[in-house]
């Protein structure tokens, strides 16, 4: 592994050293096209992409090289052009390579001139695809370090999900988009990590929250999000749910609007939406309504929705409720 390291070392340091420094040349933009249509180039191209296969950087450079300019900043853009469309994965030793194009500063340039300004950008632009691939090949690599780890169980989900802004972003939009990936019980040794304790101290964002309550279905986790400050994540998961009809969430809506104030409206609204009411929803509306505080609101959202003789039904039958609050809501 030593040597494997060093050998990369040495490669990106042989790689620097022919970086070149020439000055920005202006080429018309019909003229870049010509080259970058130009069929020998296109076969020399073809050419160098096998030694990417082969893995011969040493052959692919030196061949670069001994290309002149213009010519070699079109076998580079359109070389790394394919690495990008072919999708393939880099090895350590390519992504020094690639790393070594983003360094080089493109020599021919496309002037780009309007009313007050004057715009310069690269004919052959292989940098920018230089830092896709590195973005990329970067992200597959924290991906399987992610997946790995939960799978071995040796994620530890609070010192993971720390670092600066950026860092963090960039992990939690990991953790959302991959969670289902894993197995029910990685996904199980997650949640655990949460819920074990005694004391919440800490809890992910309310984003990562949403999809680890979406994957795991646990209701614990789910407990936990109702519990936390309302944010668009958090509405948009009750709305969700509302939406679903499913039993089971629509008893996570009505544990919403229980556990905080910040979300009974919404539920509310939402639950008085359904057509028909399922029957353990109606039971629940039927206690809000025996409360002074909610009566007026859930009736006139049930009003709204066309459900005044349903209330109707109720005044007559049920003492419980606040009848005056319900009649003055159908009158309006």
């Amino acid at each position: 592994m030593q040597q494997g390291m060093l050998s990369s070392v040495l490669l990106l340091s042989a790689l620097l050293i022919c970086v070149p420094n020439a000055s920005s040349i202006e080429m018309l933009k019909l003229d870049a096209e010509q080259w970058l249509s130009e069929p020998q180039l296109q076969h020399k191209t073809t050419e160098l992409y096998q030694r990417i296969i082969d893995e011969d950087i040493d052959g692919l450079n030196f061949a670069l090289q001994r290309l002149s300019l213009p010519a070699q900043e079109v076998v580079r853009y359109l070389l790394l052009k394919k690495v990008e469309q072919q999708k393939i994965p880099l090895s350590t030793r390519m992504a020094l390579f690639v790393e070594q194009q983003k360094l080089i500063s493109p020599t021919y340039h496309i002037i780009q001139r309007g009313d007050g300004y004057e715009l310069s950008v690269p004919a052959f632009n292989y940098p920018a695809i230089a830092f896709r691939l590195l973005k990329h090949w970067q992200n597959n690599k924290d991906t399987l370090a992610f997946i790995l780890d939960a799978e071995r169980e040796d994620l530890n989900l609070k010192q993971w999900l720390t670092g600066d802004e950026y860092e963090l972003k960039e992990r939690e939009d990991l953790l959302i988009r991959e969670l289902d990936t894993l197995s029910p019980n990685a996904v199980k040794v997650l949640v655990k990590q949460i819920t074990s304790e005694v004391v919440i101290s800490w809890l992910p964002s309310s984003q990562v929250m949403v999809r680890l309550a979406q994957v795991s279905q646990n209701k614990e986790i789910y407990r936990l999000l109702w519990l936390m400050r309302v944010d668009f994540a958090i509405e948009s998961e009750l709305i969700r749910l509302a939406k679903s009809q499913k039993s089971s969430a629509l008893e996570q809506v009505m544990l919403a609007a229980s556990s905080n104030p910040g979300l009974k409206n919404l539920a509310i609204k939402e639950l008085t939406q359904l057509k028909p009411i399922p029957a353990q929803v109606k039971q629940f509306l039927v206690a809000l309504m025996s409360g002074s505080d909610d009566a007026r609101f859930v009736a006139n959202e049930l009003v709204r929705h066309g459900y005044s003789t349903w209330l109707e039904e109720l005044v007559a039958t049920n003492q419980s409720i606040h009848a005056n609050i319900i009649l003055s809501v159908i009158a309006q």
